[in-house]
């Protein structure tokens, strides 16, 4: 095989929008398993489509792991570990290797961007550790695609600060899809994304008047594959919401204008508190 068929054959191979709730895994609903039954199922679709596309590493954006101001930390840990506890009392578990390689090809790319990137998990002596503890917003989406494969992909981490510059995301997102043209390896993403968290006046974040139009605007802007209308919106609209999807998108938007990608919605709804979007994103 030439270089040219190898290039036809390893770009960013599949890429995904995937909620991170934890009674999203079966295990762990206990007496709420009906609750998210119509985003458990598009879970499900969507870990046998990532499957199909035989990724050998996902890279998943999390919200929810080193968060360091006004940049974008990467776990440079060799292995992860990975648990979530239901609250009928049922652990489940899993440990992943690294791709220390793709990893280190994709911060190579952003540096290049001059997209400002943290390495994190290190120790005292200022070595990596041997493993990281996984955040829910990772693992949740890789325990539907991933995590209980015969062969796991490897993986790579990434938390984007929400204070990072939004043209910074935007050119991350062409990093990653940068390195994948370069990796020699089947790269897949996940973009792990809960929506706005305001949809309920009994939830933590109470009811927020922005967490509806909000959700509305953002599954438009996937069905439609136009995320970059996202670009432009004001910041009190994010923040009204109670999101945590904002970023990571951005940065999806910038892989697929590198790496065309076209989106199909899987579902929406809101059973509790937050929304929850599952979408597929195709070469």
């Amino acid at each position: 095989m030439n270089r040219l068929e190898i290039a036809e054959n390893i770009l960013l191979v599949w890429a995904c929008i995937a909620p991170h709730g934890g009674e999203l895994i079966a295990e762990l609903a206990g007496d709420s398993l009906p609750r998210m039954a119509t985003t458990r199922k598009s879970m499900e679709t969507l870990g046998e489509r990532c499957r199909a596309a035989n990724p050998d590493t996902i890279v998943v954006m999390t919200p929810h792991g080193e968060d360091v101001e006004g940049m974008i930390s990467m776990m440079v840990c060799p292995h992860a570990l990975a648990y979530l506890d239901g609250e009928n009392g049922v652990r489940v578990s899993s440990v992943f290797d690294v791709d220390m390689d793709v990893l280190e090809q994709i911060a190579t790319q952003a540096t290049t961007l001059n997209v400002p990137i943290a390495f994190t998990g290190f120790d005292e002596d200022s070595r990596p550790q041997p493993l990281f503890v996984m955040d829910w917003g990772a693992y949740v989406p890789l325990w539907f695609m991933g995590a209980n494969w015969n062969q796991k992909p490897k993986i790579v981490v990434l938390c984007i600060s929400r204070s990072t510059d939004r043209q910074r995301i935007l050119d991350f997102g062409t990093a990653i899809a940068n390195a994948a043209t370069q990796s020699e390896k089947r790269i897949a993403v996940i973009c792990s994304a809960d929506q706005g968290h305001g949809h309920d006046a009994d939830g933590p974040y109470g009811l927020s008047q922005g967490s509806e139009p909000y959700d509305t605007a953002y599954c438009d802007a996937v069905r439609d594959n136009d995320l970059g209308r996202m670009v432009n919106w004001d910041d009190g609209f994010i923040e009204l919401a109670f999101t945590d999807s904002y970023c990571q998108t951005l940065a999806m938007h910038g892989i697929s204008q590198t790496s065309p990608l076209t989106p199909e919605l899987l579902s929406y709804e809101t059973p509790t508190y937050f929304g929850l979007a599952c979408a597929e994103f195709r070469p």
